[in-house]
Parts: C-alpha cells; structure tokens; sequence
C-alpha cells in the first residue's frame, strides 16, 4: 500500500465518472458542488481498490451556477472504508509551502477510452488569488488539465498534504487547458466549517476545537457581535465573516489567547440560554486565562432603552415595542402592542418607566427607533417616570431611523458603511448644512453620495423633507439640528448660523460614540440660557444610528 489510497473518482449513480474526490474522514469525501450538481446520490471509487460505492451527497456550498463561489460538496458513504484520510496542510502553512515555485500533484478521471485516472503537476500561490476564493494553477510543461480533474485534491507530492481542491480549468486545444483555478484549504473551510475539525490547527485540542464549533453551529455573525469583536480585540474585523464560529476562529488563531478570552467573554451574553452557559463552562476548563469573570458593577456597560414605533398600513395605528439593550445584548423587554397614533406616548411612557428598573445605577440612554416623519419630535420632553412629571431629557435621548433595523433594508447597509469610515476616523468631523443651504432635492442626493466620507451632517434649521430622507437614503448615521426656524429675511448673521456655528464647534472633534452626552450637555446648557436668546441646545435632535445596537435579538438561529 503506497498511502494514497484517499484518492477517489465520483459519478453518476447510472454509470460513468464525473470528477474526483478524496477522502477526508473513514465515511466522508470532498468533491465539488458542480460536479454533484442535482444529485442526492453518486458512486465512488477508490482506483484498484474498491469501485462503485454508493455515497449521498449530505452537504453542498452556494455554488448554484458557474462563476459562483462556494464550489464544494460532501459526500458520506454507506459505511467506512479502511483507506486512511488524505492529510491536510495547515492553513498557516500555505503561504510558505507554495513560495519557490514548488510544485504539486492532482489527479483526475477524464472521459478516455482505459477509464483509468491522469495526474498533472501544477504550481500554485496566494499572489495568484481571485475574488478571495480562488488560486490560479499552473500546470508543468507538457501537461495539461481536462474535464474530470474537477474535485481532486492539489497536494504536495513529498508529504501527501491536501493545500486544496481543484474546481475548473480555461479549456482550450481540443478541450485541455494549462491554467486552471483550486479552492485553497482556507477557502473550503470558510464554506465547509467542520473541515476544522480535521484540520492541523495549532489552539486547544481537536476534540475541544469540535465541541466548542458545534456549540456555535447556526449562530451568524450580526452587527453587534462585529463590535464586540472590535472591543476584544483592539481594531474593526478585517473582511465579513460568514458565522460567528468563523470569527472565534479568527481570534483564535491571530491574537494572543488572552483576546480570545475577552472575546468568548463578550460573545456569551448574545446567546439563547442554555449555550451561554456551556460556553462559560467550556472557556473555563479549555483556556487557562479563562478565570472566573467578577460579577460586573452595576453600570459597568453601555445601557439603553430602545423604543421602536412601526406604522400599520392601516387604521392610523403604531405597533409599539419597548426593549432594553444591556452590556452589548438585548435586555428585559415589553411585549409589542398595536395602538392608535394618540396612544403611542403613553404607551411608550408606561413601557419606558416600566423597564426602568433594569438601568437604574447604570449610564444609560434612551433611543427612539422610529419612521422618517417623526424624527423630529420632542422625545425629550416625554416623561420617564409619568408619575412623578420627570422628563426624559434627565438622560440622553438619540432618535434612529426606524427602516434601518430591518435586516434587508437599503438604508441599513448604507449606514453601516459609513459608520465604520466614521468610528475608523475617531472623530466627527461635522458637514454643515446652512439654514439657506443652496443645493434643492436631487442635487443635495448627488452631493451626499459623491462624498462617501461624509458621516456627520449639522443643520442650522430642521431639515426639509427632501434633504432629510436624501441623507437617510445615503446612510447619513449621525444628524443633529434644533427644531426652532430660522424665518429671518436674510441670512448674513441670522439665528440659524449662529447656531450652526455653535452646534457644529460643539460636536467637532468629538468621538461619534459621545455625541449622546454632549447632546445631552448642550440641552441643559440652553436650559439655563435665556429664552430670548438662541442656543444650539434648545429643541435639540441628535439621530444618532449606531448599526450595533439591534433591539431585536442580536444572533439569530439559522433556520
């Protein structure tokens, strides 16, 4: 036996080969989605061995047509073949062991006359990448790829080790081709997540590695825990990832252990009960830095009370939900109710002084998520505590735009773009926006989409409705402006650019993530200024649309 006995053809259950495989477990082999395209079942064979077994097709990528990415299928057999598993390269490794112009084998099944397998050598390297999913390969002089090369392993013919799967090739002179493309391990693993299981990884142990993958299977990877990760580990995620097991692992293995901690620590309080607590067990007795966490002071975390107002398409009535966002997760919450328009303030009253008793002690917020014609109300002015007249603008208060909670809204990707150029920038760095701000309708549009930089708009008046839902529409996440008018004649020292100036120098050089105090210290400032007088502070709205905080739960399951 000459251990390369993983090598496998795949083919249709009615006879003849489509491709290749290799086996990665005693039951289980990869292939490429393509070539098990619209079949539940195959047949396998190991070349000299065994041929014709039958194997399911029990898991398959995105690929649904050509140019698609996720290019990867799993077949199971019916019971496990003596043959050992290919070995698989580290993806760590693959930058090194492909420098040098060093070569490697495949092996394919192409549609000759003696049905026997081909093998080719190829070069390959991360320089010669694609889309962030592909290595281009280059076959030796005097070789060639052909139809039924797709799914073999790409493997270091020294040592055996799998760095990938080829999946195509650009066919030319009578159906050969020297160029062709491989899915690298660390791609199949984006796609196929147990291939970590099998993997030589170099944190914990393989069984602690399966167990904790499997306690987060089905988890996504969602905005909140985007920013949990920042705060772990000190930078915004390089790139998207597809589940948050995908972010575990890039942790795991680019940081010290200690930010793997903090970030396990962070992630807990997003999951449903009982995973939270088998994670805190299994951070416990797999990471020695792991110690037992304090019990967090009251106030330690951000805090906030959401209030979220959709209007019914009828009746002229509001579904109203009051939740609490707590440490980066979702709190106590009041069921959501369908009210009449003149019922939503004292539901919302009640709802707020309701959930009140989950903050109290802690620096707390409170944000109205609601639709673009009532970003302009006096929220401030409600009451938190309807019993005793105590306003809400005790604390700060942020209005948010209602559509942008929704998971496939426009304006929600939007925001979240600029938002990250916002928060990597540090600072506010305000537009202002005049009272007689000259550009109308369209204009203004083009204009905020030609500057994908600009973040923060301030405007010396409330702006009109046109203006408004333009910045809304291009992801504008912070907007600030008092609701007074500026109805002077002329603009030269009117009341709507002093406050401009005022408004715009109070924000300036603030952090986006402080604005709500600062809001908040400019309405208690123009408290005590005299009423004649204008002040930035008076009928102050902040919007303020920080796409981590999600009043609905943060991680969903998928179905």
């Amino acid at each position: 036996m000459d251990g390369w006995q993983w090598r496998a053809w795949v083919g249709h259950p009615a006879g003849g080969k489509l491709g290749a495989a290799f086996l990665v477990t005693g039951t289980r082999l990869l292939t490429c989605a393509h070539t098990v395209h619209g079949l539940d079942e195959a047949r396998v064979g190991f070349p000299g061995l065994r041929e014709g077994l039958t194997a399911r097709v029990v898991w398959r990528g995105g690929w649904r047509r050509e140019g698609d990415t996720g290019d990867v299928a799993v077949l199971e057999l019916d019971e496990p073949v003596r043959y050992p598993p290919a070995r698989l390269a580290a993806p760590d490794d693959l930058h090194e062991r492909t420098t040098g112009g060093r070569t490697f084998g495949v092996c394919g099944f192409p549609r000759r006359h003696d049905r026997n397998e081909r093998h080719a050598t190829v070069t390959t390297s991360p320089y010669r990448g694609m889309r962030q999913e592909w290595w281009e390969l280059k076959t030796g002089a005097g070789e060639w790829l052909e139809e039924g090369y797709s799914g073999s392993a790409v493997y270091d013919t020294s040592t055996g080790e799998v760095i990938g799967m080829v999946t195509n090739a650009e066919l030319r002179h009578g159906e050969r081709a020297e160029l062709g493309w491989m899915l690298p391990i660390t791609s199949i693993r984006a796609h196929w997540e147990e291939l970590d299981d099998l993997l030589p990884l170099r944190w914990t142990t393989p069984d602690a590695r399966r167990e904790l993958r499997k306690l987060l299977d089905g988890v996504r990877f969602t905005e909140p825990l985007a920013a949990a990760l920042e705060r772990a580990v000190g930078r915004p995620p390089v790139g998207e990832f597809r589940s948050a097991w995908a972010s575990v692992r890039n942790v795991a293995e680019g940081f010290a252990e200690e930010r793997l901690v903090r970030y396990l620590a962070a992630l807990g309080p997003h999951l449903p009960e009982p995973r939270r607590q088998r994670l805190a067990g299994w951070s416990a007795r797999h990471l020695p830095a792991a110690a037992p966490a304090a019990p967090d002071p009251a106030g330690s975390g951000p805090a906030s009370v959401i209030v979220q107002l959709e209007r019914v398409t009828f009746d002229n009535a509001f579904d109203v939900t009051v939740h609490t966002w707590i440490d980066g997760a979702k709190g106590p919450c009041r069921p959501t109710v369908r009210v009449p328009e003149r019922r939503v303030r004292a539901t919302v009253e009640e709802g707020v002084s309701a959930l009140k008793s989950a903050l109290i002690g802690r620096d707390w917020m409170i944000e109205f998520a609601v639709p673009e014609s009532w970003l302009g109300k006096p929220f401030e002015q409600w009451y938190v505590e309807p019993r005793n007249k105590i306003l809400m603008r005790k604390y700060p208060v942020v209005v948010r735009d209602v559509e942008r909670l929704r998971p496939d809204s426009i304006r929600r990707d939007q925001a979240h773009h600029r938002w990250k150029v916002l928060n990597a920038r540090g600072r506010s760095d305000p537009r202002p926006i005049p009272c007689d701000e000259p550009r109308k309708g369209s204009e203004f549009q083009d204009w905020l989409e030609a500057h994908v930089d600009f973040c923060v708009l301030v405007y010396g008046a409330r702006p009109a409705k046109s203006r408004l839902t333009a910045a809304l529409n291009n992801g504008i996440p912070v907007m600030l402006w008092t609701r007074t008018p500026c109805d002077a004649p002329a603009h030269g020292d009117c009341r709507g650019h002093r406050v401009l100036d005022e408004l715009t120098a109070a924000v300036g050089d603030k952090h986006p993530g402080d604005l709500p105090q600062v809001a908040l210290a400019l309405r208690k400032q123009a408290l005590i200024t005299p009423k004649d007088e204008p002040h930035c502070g008076r009928d102050l709205t902040l919007l303020w649309d920080d796409p981590s905080r999600l009043p609905d739960p943060p991680l969903a399951m998928e179905v």
